[in-house]
């Protein structure tokens, strides 16, 4: 069929002309719309094509002329799926300047068969002095070889990135704009005091409290008020033959005899495990690859934390997931149903590829294993029993509806107002000041913000032992632009609070504050 017989239309779904991008990690999805022309009968055919390909080039003038010129120029091609949609990964931070404050024009050509189309973005760096910091964490008795703590350094520093994206991603497709959190800088090395043996010793709770602590009093970090971290901790041990020797490759078991393991976040610190960085890409042209993988684990070599897929893939989006949702925690959010605070992170692959089949995947429940959590940074449990609830058809409609990777809406309107997703300019002492007009009268059961300038934009109400939001109520200023600076509970969010349930309060202004806490 010749070309000129076909109609096509390229759109762009996740990205608007004269966008600005502060992440280097760019996803581009969209879908061709095609047409055929009317043609005599017997000789319409369906367009043969099947790839698009992007060219990305920096753009620069020249003052004397003012001609515009290509800094650098970057070709991808991408498979067009079965219903049309394309989704293409590309990695600005090999080509684009990183200097805050410079923003770096970008022009997108795309070209499917005899379609066109042409983006022009814009790259900036974002100047937020909140940041997320990442750390490797090393005993003081322990020698790894170079080589290996350097690859895991470099899937540590890529995958971060990836993660941002995704946050990226999510905050714009609910409607909230294109907001991230921004990175201190790459993967540092950290020594505990704790020896390797001592830190196989630990449950995830006592890890995270030591390793919160240790950071607390270092002298490196200790004063950093505007840094969360996100470390994993590289001396995590799995003994694959007393797994193979049971004969139980559940879930529970490979848990059991996976030492010197987290996966928990909250306040300022989100930990994990160094276990499963094996199933991890640890270079930008082999993410899809990672994902798309189904080498199947070998169980008495590598441990499997994939919600019963049991292939690198599937540990790969698991994983990675799961370092989605314990940074969530760090920014304040809670347990939810669905969605990647509840049941959703496993299918964070879903993100970044077409075609996917729908997966059948075990549901997750909160099972609550904090009891004597005491440190002023609180911790968060994680989802980790499975129960198989929902149908396959069930499973189908979502999957094939949506990403099955998201934000419910109260969670993204939490970080839409986080200041590690926003710049913030308050001082520590202005905003301890204002946090404490935000209060809870108890005789009226009603919820006071005093502050003239901090409206009330969001209450949870959250379990106390799981952090799950139980109730949440969203406040926009009503038909008069008044504000809302005072809440009656309802009557389900008072019996709520009667029963071990406390408040999470959220102003317009970022500030957050939790009352009622027992």
């Amino acid at each position: 069929m010749i070309r000129g017989e076909c109609a096509h239309k390229i759109v762009v779904d996740n990205l608007e002309n004269g966008e600005i991008i502060n992440h280097t990690l760019l996803l581009i999805k969209g879908h061709i719309h095609q047409q055929l022309r009317s043609l005599p009968i017997n000789t319409s055919k369906k367009c043969g094509e099947q790839q698009i390909v992007l060219r990305l080039r920096q753009l620069l003038k020249q003052h004397e002329n003012n001609v515009e010129i290509s800094a650098w120029e970057l070709k991808q091609q991408a498979q067009i799926s079965r219903n049309g949609q394309f989704k293409l990964l590309l990695d600005l931070g090999q080509h684009v300047s990183v200097t805050e404050h410079e923003q770096v024009p970008l022009q997108l050509d795309f070209n499917f068969c005899n379609a066109v189309h042409q983006l022009e973005l814009s790259y900036e760096s974002s100047d937020n002095h909140y940041r997320l910091q990442p750390l490797y964490i090393t005993c003081y008795n322990q020698n790894p070889p170079a080589e290996y703590v350097r690859e895991n350094l470099e899937k540590i520093n890529l995958n971060l990135r990836l993660v941002q994206c995704v946050y990226s991603e999510q905050l714009k497709a609910a409607g909230f704009g294109r907001h991230t959190f921004k990175l201190n800088g790459d993967c540092e090395g950290f020594e505990t005091r704790l020896t390797c043996e001592e830190v196989w010793q630990q449950n995830e709770n006592s890890l995270w409290q030591n390793f919160a602590q240790e950071l607390l009093n270092s002298t490196t970090w200790g004063g950093e008020t505007k840094l969360k971290f996100v470390a994993f901790i590289g001396c995590t041990k799995y003994n694959g033959a007393e797994v193979a020797a049971s004969g139980d490759f559940s879930y529970e078991n490979i848990r059991r005899h996976l030492k010197g393991h987290a996966a928990l976040g909250g306040g300022g610190l989100a930990l994990f495990g160094a276990a499963y960085l094996y199933s991890w890409p640890h270079c930008f042209n082999k993410i899809h690859a990672c994902f798309s993988s189904n080498k199947e684990v070998d169980l008495t070599q590598f441990p499997d934390d994939s919600n019963y897929r049991r292939t690198y893939g599937g540990v790969y989006a698991t994983t990675l997931g799961a370092v989605v949702h314990e940074i969530g925690h760090t920014f304040d959010l809670g347990h939810t149903k669905d969605g990647v605070m509840g049941n959703g992170f496993d299918y964070i692959n879903r993100i970044f590829t077409v075609d996917n089949l729908t997966e059948y995947l075990p549901d997750r429940i909160i099972h609550h294993e904090l009891a004597n959590v005491t440190a002023h940074i609180a911790a968060r449990p994680r989802f980790t029993q499975l129960k198989r609830t929902n149908t396959f058809l069930e499973k189908y409609h979502e999957q094939k509806t949506t990403d099955s990777f998201y934000f419910t809406r109260n969670c993204a309107i939490i970080l839409s107002q986080h200041k590690w997703f926003r710049n913030y300019n308050k001082s520590a002492d202005e905003e301890q000041g204002a946090e404490a007009l935000i209060t809870y009268d108890a005789f009226n059961s009603c919820v006071i913000s005093a502050g003239d300038n901090h409206p009330l934009c969001l209450i949870e109400v959250r379990c106390t032992d799981s952090s799950l939001v139980k109730y949440w109520y969203e406040f926009q200023s009503d038909k008069n632009n008044s504000a809302v600076y005072k809440f009656h509970l309802t009557k389900e969010a008072r019996e709520a609070l009667e029963n071990n349930h406390y408040l999470f309060v959220l102003t317009q202004t970022g500030l957050v504050k939790r009352l009622c806490e027992s």
